[in-house]
């Protein structure tokens, strides 16, 4: 990589958030709402360095964006996926949320019943 390049993220790495905002509105041609110093220094980095050394290729660049609208893409697996014998297993996070569930609403439950009683006792000393 160019030195010139190299000297330019270095001086990056160790702007402040403003100057790195206006480098980001002249490099990207485009203002940012970013506050994330790193975020920002990041992508000034890399844009310079694919200006410096060249992007990626249109087939590279197509392939990416097949990849990026692939409806069949999940973050997350089928509910069904993980089975043994044809029986649905449980994960051990879903145990967990689960648990976790029913302690918040316990609580909930807990809350409600002193703001009731509560009610009732103010209601209380205010007829008496």
């Amino acid at each position: 990589m160019d030195t010139a390049v190299l000297m330019e993220i270095e001086s990056l790495r160790r702007a402040t958030l403003a100057a790195l905002r206006e480098k980001y509105q002249a490099v990207f041609q485009e203002e940012t709402r970013v506050r994330h110093r790193e975020h920002l220094f990041r992508r000034l980095a890399w844009r310079l360095q694919a200006l410096a050394e060249g992007d990626l290729s249109e087939r590279a660049r197509g392939r990416a964006h097949e990849i990026a609208q692939d409806a069949d893409l999940r973050k997350v697996a089928p509910r069904d996926f993980f089975t043994v014998n044809g029986e649905r297993v449980e994960t051990t996070r879903r145990k967990r949320l689960a648990e976790a569930m029913k302690r918040r609403w316990a609580v909930k439950r807990a809350a409600s019943a002193v703001k009731k009683t509560a009610r009732k006792t103010r209601a209380a000393r205010k007829a008496a």
